[in-house]
């Protein structure tokens, strides 16, 4: 009886697994993964972060990857000093370079600018601080020659840290730590 269930099972594992091998062998994509807001995560050399699981459509598309190539998510990223919205010299530098890229790309159809805080002081405060940087990033990008019609922005704060500091440090390393935090996202969102 043992070897009559096991016989069994085995049949059923079998047929199960004909359609799953017929459709990876049908598909030449990968699953993408996304962010919160449904775009399409893009790794730091500018390649779409694909999951183990098989797709039947690509939405990187090969565009995604070409404007991405030119512009990885650090260069794409805007650093700010403790507890200001203004932009220093090299981030200024920075800047001219992205958007002379963002603007002479006719695969660009949206640009989100999104703004963050480090967690020192109160939520409502980084809330607000977190918009005026990305304000200052639109105003600039408009500045030379972005169309803002096409610029969505938004400011989240403290959320989504990308460093991990003891709040316990003394204040001065505390913020030499979390300056990381302090910075605008420019996401660039691609034709279809």
């Amino acid at each position: 009886m043992i070897n009559f269930t096991k016989a069994s099972l085995l049949a059923t594992v079998g047929v199960m697994l004909v359609p799953a091998a017929s459709f990876a062998a049908t598909s030449s994509y990968h699953d993408v993964v996304k962010d919160a807001r449904g775009n399409v995560v893009v790794s730091t050399n500018g390649n779409c972060v694909e999951t183990q699981w098989e797709s039947s459509t690509n939405e990187c598309g090969g565009k995604v990857r070409h404007i991405t190539s030119k512009l990885t998510k650090e260069q794409r990223t805007v650093y700010f000093d403790f507890n200001k919205s203004t932009l220093n010299a090299k981030e200024t530098a920075k800047l001219n370079e992205v958007s002379k890229i963002i603007i002479d790309s006719k695969e660009v159809a949206s640009v989100d600018i999104v703004g963050y805080a480090d967690m020192i002081g109160k939520s409502s405060y980084n809330k607000k601080l977190s918009v005026k940087r990305a304000a200052t990033v639109k105003s600039y990008l408009a500045g030379k020659g972005l169309k803002t019609k096409n610029v969505r922005m938004e400011g989240l704060g403290e959320s989504n840290s990308v460093t991990h500091c003891d709040a316990k440090m003394d204040r001065k390393d505390l913020i030499a730590c979390l300056a990381g935090d302090r910075r605008v996202e420019i996401e660039l969102n691609v034709k279809p």
